[in-house]
C-alpha cells in the first residue's frame, strides 16, 4: 500500500515539529510505502525560486525530506492536486495532505486521508 505525500505534508514537520514517519507508523496498522509524486518534487523546486526567504527555506526542507522517500513517476501536464487524486485512485493509496481543498476532494471520492489533527498529531480519515 502506498501513502502519497503532497507538499503541504512535507512542510508540516518543519512547521509543527512532528516526526512524519513516526506519526504515520502510529496510525497505519499494516505495511506501507511512503511515496512522493514527481509532480510534487517539481512544485517544490519552483518554490525554491521564491522571493520569500521563508518559502525558500520551507521548500528546501521539504525537498530534502522528500528525497528520503520513494519518488513516484507522475504526469506533469495536469494540476498537482488532480495528479495526486489520479495516483491515489490508480494505486488505491492513502494521501497525506494538510491542504483542506484537496482533503475534501479526496474524501469525496472515497480516498482515505492522513492530515494534522490537533496541535501536532496526525490522524487517518477513512479506512485502511
Amino acid at each position: 500500500m502506498f501513502i502519497i505525500l503532497d507538499s503541504s505534508m512535507l512542510i508540516l514537520p518543519l512547521e509543527k515539529r512532528i516526526n512524519l514517519s513516526s506519526e504515520i507508523e502510529r496510525i497505519i496498522p499494516r505495511s506501507y510505502e511512503i511515496v512522493v509524486p514527481k509532480i510534487v518534487i517539481n512544485e517544490l523546486t519552483v518554490l525554491l525560486g521564491s522571493a520569500s526567504s521563508v518559502t525558500t527555506r520551507k521548500a528546501s526542507f521539504a525537498l530534502d525530506l522528500a528525497k528520503t522517500f520513494t519518488i513516484l513517476e507522475s504526469r506533469d501536464e495536469i494540476h498537482t492536486d488532480e495528479e495526486i487524486l489520479r495516483l491515489a485512485l490508480e494505486h488505491n493509496a492513502i494521501v497525506a495532505t494538510n491542504d483542506k481543498e484537496l482533503r475534501l476532494k479526496l474524501r469525496g471520492r472515497g480516498i482515505s486521508v492522513i492530515s494534522l489533527h490537533g496541535k501536532n498529531r496526525l490522524s487517518l480519515f477513512g479506512y485502511v
